[in-house]
């Protein structure tokens, strides 16, 4: 009798491990609920990066010099600006504030060190589109990992808010992306195959010495 007890303990003691495993399992799989305060201080993050998009798009049109690129930065600093809507409304559905959190407060410190990097007059273009291919970046990651994590939220008025939110900019910041890392390209290698500068100089000096009058 003791040897039929001792198997079924050994047996209770493999299902209870089994059981435990499995609702780890589960977890792991993404059972688990998105942390309320975390998905706070996400939105305060991805309002602050959008934020910074937003004065990257107006550096890069008021600094413009290649005209041929100016609707669709155009078009992009307007969705841009309706993005910081969509994060507002977000946030003020999940009961956040506008406060910096610390992921906020790194985001608008990266914007500022964008922002007021200094270049030559020349270079303002490129400056400005790999300027934006970075916040681009990061925005794109943001919105992919927010639609990621929103069929897990808890609250179901916040899910739907966030739902609709993804919905509208998901596509729109994937061109975002593409588009300027395009463009940065196009007037990359149009920098790439002007003559350099020293001949023409060069140039200038021989015809002024032939000029004068010895």
């Amino acid at each position: 009798m003791k040897k039929s007890s001792n198997h079924s303990d050994s047996r209770s003691r493999r299902s209870s491990g089994n059981s435990s495993r499995s609702r780890s399992s589960s977890r792991g799989r993404g059972g688990a609920k998105v942390n309320p305060e975390w998905l706070k201080n996400f939105l305060t993050e991805m309002l602050a990066v959008e934020r910074g998009g937003v004065q990257l798009y107006e550096k890069a049109l008021e600094e413009l010099s290649h005209e041929d690129l100016r609707n669709k930065l155009e078009q992009f600093h307007e969705q841009t600006q309706r993005h910081v809507e969509l994060c507002e409304e977000m946030l003020e559905a999940a009961g956040g504030e506008e406060g910096m959190s610390p992921g906020a407060e790194a985001a608008e410190h990266k914007a500022q060190g964008l922002m007021t990097a200094e270049v030559p007059e020349e270079m303002a273009d490129i400056n400005n589109l790999e300027n934006l291919v970075l916040a681009e970046t990061k925005d794109n990651w943001n919105w992919e990992t927010l639609g990621a994590l929103m069929q897990k939220i808890d609250d179901g008025e916040l899910k739907k808010t966030v739902s609709r939110a993804v919905r509208e900019v998901r596509r729109q910041e994937n061109d975002h992306l593409k588009w300027n890392e395009k463009a940065l390209t196009q007037v990359a290698m149009e920098a790439a195959h002007q003559p350099p500068e020293m001949e023409e100089e060069e140039e200038g000096f021989e015809m002024e010495e032939e000029g004068k009058d010895y």
